[in-house]
């Protein structure tokens, strides 16, 4: 709610400076302080503690009364300083996530340079398996039509000769 300066509370209440600070002092209603040092009410606090207060339409709004020129200059120094953190602190979350953003770009960009590199790898392994694969087949064909040939040449009977001859053969 809008912070207002005890004489201003003392108008919109109806009471007087006087019943304002004792009621501050008997902890009946709590005040703070601006920038420069000046007390302000809350007028929460005033529609809490005062059933009767109203609230000025200008308050309602969500606008400050605010009394001199110094206040307000206070007043507006305050907010341009928080804006001025509030800033600067997205600033640094905007460096943050965009050095992140680079990182993962990075690690993404190793992640694929290694898949690229298995996928050559098993391309190269499987070539060299098809070869292997192609000389085992073409070798034991070879070696099958080598002992068909022999199995052949040694079923094919011998001319026949002296018995003797053929046992000393």
């Amino acid at each position: 709610m809008a912070k207002i300066s005890i004489s201003e509370a003392a108008k919109l209440t109806g009471k007087n400076r006087s019943t304002l600070h004792r009621h501050i002092k008997s902890g009946k209603l709590s005040k703070h302080f601006d920038n420069n040092n000046n007390s302000l009410l809350d007028t929460s606090e005033l529609s809490r503690v005062y059933e009767s207060f109203k609230i000025p339409v200008a308050l309602q709004q969500g606008s400050i009364v605010l009394q001199s020129n110094s206040m307000q200059q206070a007043a507006t120094h305050a907010a341009t300083g928080d804006a001025t953190v509030e800033i600067e602190l997205l600033k640094l979350k905007l460096q943050h996530a965009e050095e992140n953003i680079i990182i993962e770009e990075a690690r993404r960009r190793e992640a694929e340079q290694r898949e690229r590199e298995a996928k050559e790898e098993v391309l190269r392994l499987l070539t060299i398996v098809e070869k292997h694969t192609y000389l085992l087949t073409a070798s034991s064909t070879q070696e099958e039509v080598q002992l068909r040939k022999e199995k052949i040449d040694s079923t094919v009977e011998q001319p026949k000769g002296k018995w003797w001859q053929r046992l000393f053969s």
